[in-house]
């Protein structure tokens, strides 16, 4: 296996480019430049960086020394004080790497006569002719050993695709009839209507997100567990960072109970109304919006923050620490156990409940929802939030700002007397749901945000 480092100093790998073969120490940047401007990678911005960031250390000669700490804190933009123990960004983007190059080669890059790959337990990039690749030019230096390939697999019998292809279809078919039974209906009345993006209200409301210029990403909220050794995961409900964590009495208790075992945080899971959101706004957005990926929100970085659209599933405390640094001065904040108005108008409560009941096992209540659309950091970019204490509360909120009828009725009240709606603006819904379906959702209060001077 030819490493990057020792190919570009040796001036022995090449690369077939453009139909050219390109040797010595030019080779390896344009074989990665190639991967990085492909389709693949352009919609994977921290992959991107990723191996951004690796090829210069490849050809540097100094990848060998790189550490999980200097790449979190180099790459991703880590504080000093990040611990890889307790935060596993970097292995989990490292995966995602490996992950996109196998993609990238079985796709865009399946004629591609060199391989750059990243093998496990190094942060080397290496780079690899194919074992089929035929050059225009002979190579003389010493074969590289090639590259690990699974063997093509037998022609399987066509009965048996055709009957797991219907399968396929009727799974599908299955899965359309149980979402359309458990829709939920809108304060307006009536079934949602079609989401029509030529409707002027539900354009008036998305118009930024659906600019095909900029990337949109879903981020959706994946909460920190604590799993043990013992493959035990514990949860506490009011603590999101590790740290904090782990200082909790509650937590010694089980550690102590559960024979102090290792632990180490894990973001392996998301609730299901934010899965089902997700899977609403891939399907009534993603025809408008091809440049659309789904993130997990703990993996957000401030980076992705400036220079793509960004939409937000989940609970307040997960982003509130970045809708708070964002340029518009809030009208609407969290509180312990709710929802706070800065400056409720007369007559106007100037605080709202998460949710009623309280309780976190309830799945028949209703749930306050507040959607706050706002710059991004450098004020190029558009977020908006959907946050809830309840999984359900934002999922009926997703549907009613994708209906057709519910974005009629929220636009009118929103509109000002120049005919358009604010730029910026935070809208308060109440989601009442029976068994964990969202039954209804009705409007609130709305406010202006104003970018800060």
């Amino acid at each position: 296996m030819v490493c990057i480092a020792v190919a570009a100093a040796a001036g022995l790998q090449g690369c077939y480019h453009d139909g050219q073969v390109t040797r010595g120490a030019d080779t390896i940047p344009l074989c990665v430049d190639r991967v990085l401007q492909s389709g693949t990678f352009r919609n994977a911005p921290s992959s991107r960086r990723l191996l951004k960031y690796l090829a210069d250390h490849s050809l540097a000669g100094d990848s060998e020394q790189l550490k999980e700490y200097t790449i979190g804190v180099d790459a991703f933009g880590k504080a000093p004080d990040y611990d890889p123990r307790l935060d596993s960004t970097v292995r989990i983007q490292i995966g995602r790497l490996r992950q996109k190059l196998a993609e990238y080669y079985r796709d865009e890059g399946k004629d591609d006569a060199f391989l750059v790959d990243l093998p496990k337990g190094r942060f080397t990039l290496t780079c690899e002719a194919r074992a089929s690749a035929e050059l225009p030019l002979a190579v003389h230096e010493e074969p590289a050993e090639a590259a690990l390939a699974l063997p093509p697999l037998p022609s399987p019998n066509r009965w048996r695709v055709a009957a797991l292809g219907l399968a396929g279809i009727s799974l599908l078919l299955v899965l359309l009839v149980l979402y359309n039974s458990v829709r939920p209906r809108s304060a307006v009345g009536g079934a949602p209507g079609m989401t029509d993006f030529a409707s002027p209200d539900l354009a008036e409301l998305w118009k930024p997100f659906l600019n095909p210029a900029r990337p949109l990403l879903v981020a959706v909220g994946n909460p920190m567990f604590l799993q043990f050794e013992n493959k035990a995961l514990y949860r506490d409900l009011s603590v999101e960072k590790p740290e904090d964590l782990l200082k909790s009495p509650r937590f010694s208790a089980v550690s102590k109970a559960l024979g102090s075992q290792e632990s180490r945080p894990v973001h392996y899971y998301a609730a299901v109304g934010d899965v089902s959101a997700a899977f609403v706004l891939g399907q009534r957005l993603g025809p408008h919006q091809p440049r659309m990926s789904v993130v997990r929100s703990s993996q957000l970085q401030w980076q992705q923050l400036a220079d793509a659209n960004v939409l937000f599933l989940g609970p307040p405390r997960f982003f509130g620490d970045k809708l708070a640094s964002l340029p518009v001065a809030l009208e609407i904040t969290e509180g312990t156990d709710g929802f706070q108005v800065v400056h409720p108008l007369p007559g106007e409560a100037a605080f709202f409940k998460f949710r009623d009941p309280s309780g976190f096992f309830a799945e028949d209540g209703e749930a306050c929802v507040l959607i706050t659309h706002a710059p991004g950091p450098v004020g190029n970019t558009d977020v908006m939030t959907f946050a809830s204490n309840s999984t359900f509360g934002r999922m009926g909120a997703i549907d009613g700002f994708t209906d057709v009828a519910f974005a009629r009725m929220l636009v009118g009240k929103m509109r000002a007397t120049s005919g358009h709606i604010p730029q910026y603006f935070q809208v308060l819904l109440k989601v009442k749901y029976k068994g964990g379906v969202p039954t209804e959702t009705s409007y609130l209060l709305h406010r202006e945000l104003r970018r800060r001077n």
